[in-house]
């Protein structure tokens, strides 16, 4: 499989955070689930950068 391009792991970092920072600060009206999909999000963004410092098989 291959890897996502390390943009792609930087705006999927700060579209976590924004989504975790969102999501407790509308936590009344939106209800908890943008906070719950921020940390979904975050153990995806985890996983990928994980795939970066993997060596590349071809």
């Amino acid at each position: 499989m291959k890897r996502l391009p390390l943009w792609m792991i930087v705006v999927l970092a700060v579209l976590t955070v924004l989504m975790i920072w969102g999501g407790w600060h509308d936590r009344h009206e939106a209800g908890i689930l943008p906070f719950v999909l921020g940390f979904v999000w975050l153990a995806i963004t985890f996983a990928s950068l994980g795939r970066i410092a993997a060596p590349e098989n071809d």
